[in-house]
């Protein structure tokens, strides 16, 4: 449910601002200030509705850090993560996901789609609730510091010049700063939020730290974030078709991504996409009836009767999905 009015306390000043959803912390709050909503004051809110309010909420959080150096992580627990935790748990996340693109404001929505991405990858990697709890907030965060990058270069339309780009990778050095100075949040999200664009090979920043060398929280989000940008509408580039995404990442499984998280996501994805209809290269148009574990974006499709799998066809691969 969210409130549809604006609710003050006795004392005439504002307790919850309209058509904020309303999580647990809420109504303890109302309760402390003897505020008890009657069916007058709240109205159902849709799973979309739900995201406008986290979009909302997510850029007030950004604002914040860019104008103080912290952030209010008691916000982030008690009203964003409840949200997001909620979204997850979704049947139809896909829905969410789309509907994420309807925003210009890509650095709030995706903060909130790797923060879902990342606990789907959890889940494929059998964490505990508290083990996903932890991992989809450090998700939340993890781009944090791109409140501190001057919004002209976020939002630059076109290509961004050598010097622009290397403003833009200090936001890991900046996310580390501001979480580290941020009160009651964990050590480990700080350490994400640094090293989400490292690298198994080395190749990435903002230290060129190989492998072992980055914190397995830090691992999984990088699978995030790479697939949701990768998806993603952008000011300067349209969404990579889908299957290309997965294509690319498998190619990267054994180089620049950790192999078994990048597998188990693409496990993950491919078997939501099980009983789809796709395109193959040569024109045959079938259905995907499995998807094997150690090449998921290769599976086996059905085409008029046949069972075609694809990890053992060289000269056919999937082309689209309908």
């Amino acid at each position: 449910m969210r409130v549809n009015k604006n609710i003050y306390n006795k004392q005439g000043i504002l307790v919850i601002p309209a058509l904020r959803a309303l999580t647990d912390i809420d109504i303890a709050l109302l309760s402390g200030h003897g505020i008890f909503l009657s069916d007058q004051d709240v109205e159902p809110i849709t799973i979309l509705d739900l995201v406008d309010s986290a979009i909302k909420e997510v850029r007030q959080v950004f604002d914040i850090a860019k104008n103080s150096d912290h952030i209010p992580f008691a916000t982030v627990r008690d009203k964003i993560i409840p949200i997001i935790l909620f979204m997850s748990n979704h049947p139809n996340l896909n829905q969410i996901l789309v509907h994420l693109e309807n925003y210009d404001e890509y650095v709030y929505r995706h903060s909130i789609g790797v923060a879902l991405l990342s606990k789907l990858i959890g889940k494929a990697l059998d964490f505990s609730d508290e083990q996903l709890l932890e991992l989809m907030t450090a998700g939340f965060l993890h781009d944090i510091g791109k409140s501190k990058v001057p919004s002209a270069i976020l939002n630059k339309p076109g290509k961004l010049t050598k010097e622009e780009y290397e403003i833009v990778k200090k936001h890991t050095l900046y996310g580390y700063d501001i979480i580290k100075s941020s009160v009651g949040i964990p050590e480990r999200h700080a350490y994400v939020a640094l090293q989400h664009h490292e690298r198994e090979d080395g190749s990435g920043y903002p230290f060129g730290l190989k492998g072992h060398e980055v914190d397995g929280y830090s691992k999984i989000v990088a699978v995030a974030d790479v697939f949701h940008a990768m998806v993603s509408k952008r000011v300067y580039k349209l969404p990579v078709p889908f299957y290309q995404v997965l294509k690319e990442m498998s190619d990267n499984a054994y180089g620049r991504l950790e192999p078994s998280i990048t597998l188990s996501f693409l496990k993950k994805i491919m078997d939501v996409m099980i009983g789809n209809t796709v395109v193959l290269s040569n024109g045959c148009v079938g259905k995907i009836v499995r998807v094997g574990a150690h090449d998921p974006v290769q599976p086996i499709v059905e085409v008029n009767g046949s069972y075609i799998d694809l990890s053992n066809e060289h000269e056919i691969h999937l082309e689209r999905f309908i």
